[in-house]
């Protein structure tokens, strides 16, 4: 069993990084069996495939998208405290970093500079590359995809890392945890050294094919708060960016700046709920509670005043305008799976 998106074109669809947010709801609301029965889902797809793809069918096993394995197996030890299942789930996570992630033999390689990842499809095609990103579609990579090291996923990565360390620091292997613990401050370090502008304050893609930094703004800047990756002196300059993102209705997904000619749903002025979970957390992670509450009572009235008004909650939003999110390549989908759970754990956490 799983929670798909929602009941339209989704119905039958078990997404990777959806299922994190949505599984950040079903903890709260008392279905942590459930949430474990779509960790136990993907144990299955990678001990049969190799891979945790995209989306649970079959045209879609040539890519993943953004790691979340360790992050949905916390959030259900922390309610169960099932160590054996969190023993079972972390070393398929191990896996899958070490296999997919960072196996420089694959054809579809992803650990490509300085031991950082990048997207990147079995067909390895710009286009499908940014499918495994998530942001399908978004002027963020300029159509070269492949050509970037996304700060988002590098982030992710890191997480694994520190997570991978704690697992073994619980088994009390402190020689396998030290390796993570290792590992990932070599990621820090060499994402402190390409992706930080310390001019800026902010953290962007790099293009390892150019050896040039991105100056495309986008929310992804703020998974270093969320991973915990950057120190307060850094997580401070970040904040202090937020008011290019922030307007009336929460935070935009990018700058309204180097835009591509047609637009694109991962763009301004649409704002997301899951983006909005990260930058929120992140903001928690670091003390910025006023902010993150600030951010989360302008995000859960949007979302209130237009379920008043369509009776339907909204896969994304038009957070500039107040509306129903800009649709792109299919039309706005009505439902929704990480909207709901995002709404209920701000819900949860600032109460009315």
């Amino acid at each position: 069993k799983f929670i798909s998106p929602n009941a339209h074109i989704y119905k039958n669809d078990q997404f990777y990084w959806d299922s994190y947010f949505i599984i950040l709801g079903l903890v709260r609301c008392g279905r942590v069996e459930l949430a474990k029965g779509m960790v136990e889902n993907f144990i299955y797809l990678f001990k049969r495939f190799g891979i945790i793809p995209m989306r649970n069918r079959f045209y879609n096993l040539g890519s993943s998208q953004m790691p979340f394995l360790t992050s949905m197996t916390k959030e259900i030890y922390a309610i169960t405290g099932d160590k054996r299942w969190y023993f079972k789930v972390m070393k398929i996570a191990e896996e899958e970093l070490q296999k997919y992630w960072i196996n420089k033999s694959l054809t579809e390689t992803h650990i490509v500079y300085k031991g950082l990842s990048r997207y990147c499809d079995h067909f390895i095609t710009h286009l499908a590359a940014e499918h495994e990103s998530g942001w399908d579609m978004t002027s963020r990579f300029h159509n070269q995809c492949l050509d970037y090291l996304p700060i988002d996923l590098n982030c992710a990565l890191y997480k694994y890392e520190t997570d991978l360390a704690e697992y073994y620091k619980i088994k009390r292997n402190l020689k396998k945890s030290d390796v993570y613990i290792n590992q990932s401050e070599l990621r820090r370090k060499t994402v402190n050294k390409l992706m930080w502008n310390l001019k800026n304050g902010f953290y962007f893609d790099y293009n390892y094919k150019l050896k040039k930094q991105s100056t495309f703004y986008s929310i992804a800047g703020f998974y270093p708060l969320w991973a915990k990756m950057a120190t307060y002196t850094q997580a401070k300059k970040v904040v202090d960016a937020i008011s290019k993102f922030e307007k009336d209705g929460g935070l935009t997904n990018t700058l309204n700046a180097n835009l591509a000619d047609e637009f694109r749903q991962h763009d301004y002025p649409n704002g997301w709920p899951h983006q909005h979970w990260i930058v929120i957390k992140g903001l928690m992670n670091y003390g910025f509670e006023d902010i993150a509450k600030r951010i989360a009572k302008k995000y859960l009235d949007l979302n209130k005043s237009l379920f008043l008004k369509t009776g339907k909650m909204w896969e994304k939003h038009d957070v500039v305008n107040m509306d129903i999110g800009k649709p792109d390549r299919y039309e706005t989908q009505e439902g929704f799976g990480w909207t709901n759970a995002v709404f209920l754990r701000l819900i949860d956490k600032f109460g009315k």
